[in-house]
């Protein structure tokens, strides 16, 4: 009696459950082309400020998909990189190196006109390379990260590159491969030009894809670096602009990993890096700081970072918030005898950096069905949903798909009556109807219009004989 029932239900409502399953994929396309929102995932605690005009703190995860902007500050504004370009500079070197098979340490490039040409009266800072002197590949590659040293990094492009522009067109090519889509380059020195910007939030994905060549990250996090020419010149060392890695000043911070400074009236005072304590890592880049505070104190870019860094440390741990065979919800499903619902739970455990005080139960679960039921047969571990997850009602810190908690067979019977049900509520099985009323409806008038004549006839034989 019971299975009959769930036939008679199945038969009946078959219309309408295929017009739900409809709207829902409607609303499901409408919610994934709605662009997430950018606002900071948190703000920074009363009495904490930074003077940035813009900037990005992010925890890292194993991989860029756990990435996590904790805080942001018109992190899309586009604003002039300064010497923040640099990092762009040392990942087209990188993959140029390896494209070549140049051996760095041995391969050189000299100090030309056409070098000069490219940095000549735009008051930038140099190594004062002369004309002609001649570093290895590695020297110049390793000075134009730590330093602001204009004619090492000319003459680097030039060398890799062939021309300068070569260079830069390789630069701006890797910009759009990795989706830097505020991004623009005109030069390696970072002298401002109108054409020449880029957002936190895309330097933060330079960095991220940076950190894959594992030669990225050596590259600015030396406190210092001797450079010896092959010729033309003598050995001397230049010092890290980033005064977080030297132990001798008093910005120095154990945590930075490594990080790269920048300067112009235009763009203010800039500092990406990545710091680590504790089994925790963070990318923190602010840019637009101005050079001295309100009582004529310098470094204020290294405090702005200082600041970020250790709020995070202090603040944010690592938590479960969900565990992989956890239950989530029900999803409906048919064509199966006795089971009207299968169980969902997580792919997998999610984890995520929070605040401290934040509680497991207090996240907000938004679940997502791919359809509004399901059909047998179901293999357990088929991805069904997903669940996102929401701190203060509207920000989001992840999502994690949501999978069928076991197997559900399908059962044949029930399969031919869908078959029936989809047929009968097909437009096919309406049109036949409609041509089977029609070819009736033709029949009576026909054979209206033919008992008509017959009567006709009768009614003309009768007359002949009165």
């Amino acid at each position: 009696m019971q299975n009959l029932k769930k036939l008679k239900s199945i038969f009946t409502t078959a219309f309408s459950r295929s017009a739900a399953i409809i709207l829902a994929a409607s609303v499901l396309i409408n919610i994934i082309a709605i662009p997430a929102n950018a606002q900071s995932l948190y703000d920074l605690p009363a009495g904490t400020s930074i003077s940035a005009k813009a900037a990005i703190l992010v925890s890292l995860g194993a991989t860029e998909k756990e990435d996590l902007a904790l805080f942001e500050l018109n992190a899309d504004q586009k604003r002039s990189p300064a010497a923040l370009v640099r990092l762009m500079v040392g990942i087209t070197a990188i993959e140029i190196i390896r494209e070549k098979g140049i051996d760095i340490k041995n391969t050189t490039g000299k100090y030309t006109m056409d070098a000069f040409n490219t940095i000549a009266g735009q008051n930038l800072a140099t190594a004062g390379m002369t004309i002609g002197e001649e570093w290895t590949i590695k020297d110049l590659l390793s000075l134009s990260m730590i330093q602001t040293a204009a004619d090492a990094c000319a003459t680097l492009a030039v060398t890799l590159g062939g021309t300068h522009s070569g260079f830069v067109a390789k630069m701006n090519e890797i910009a759009r491969k990795i989706g830097c889509e505020n991004t623009s380059f005109t030069n390696v020195s970072g002298i401002d030009n109108p054409s020449q910007y880029t957002t936190a939030r895309d330097l933060y994905k330079i960095i991220r894809y940076g950190m894959n060549y594992p030669e990225f990250e050596p590259l600015f996090s030396p406190a210092q670096y001797t450079v010896k020419p092959v010729s033309g010149g003598k050995e001397r060392t230049y010092p890290n602009t980033n005064d977080m890695l030297r132990s001798t000043t008093p910005y120095y911070y154990s945590p930075m990993a490594f990080g790269k400074t920048g300067f112009t009236d235009s763009a203010g005072r800039c500092l990406a890096s990545v710091a680590r304590d504790s089994g925790y890592e963070y990318l923190c880049i602010v840019m637009g700081v101005p050079n001295t505070d309100e009582n004529g104190n310098t470094g204020v870019y290294f405090r702005d970072t200082r600041t970020l860094f250790k709020w995070a440390f202090n603040n944010f741990t690592y938590k479960v918030l969900l565990n992989k065979n956890q239950p989530i919800t029900q999803l409906p499903v048919r064509l199966a005898w006795n089971r009207d619902s299968v169980t969902l739970i997580p792919e997998k455990s999610f984890a995520a950096i929070v605040i401290n005080d934040l509680q497991p139960e207090t996240v907000t679960k938004k679940i997502i069905r791919l359809k509004e039921t399901a059909d047998a047969p179901i293999e357990k571990g088929q991805v069904l949903g997903k669940v996102e997850l929401y701190i203060q009602t509207d920000r989001k810190i992840g999502e994690v798909n949501l999978v069928a908690a076991e197997s559900i067979e399908r059962s044949q019977l029930l399969a031919v009556w869908a078959q029936i049900q989809s047929f009968l509520s097909s437009p096919w099985f309406y049109a036949g109807l409609g041509l089977l009323a029609l070819m009736f409806i033709g029949y009576i008038i026909l054979n209206f219009i033919h008992n008509r004549k017959l009567r006709r006839k009768r009614m003309k034989k009768l007359t002949r004989f009165r």
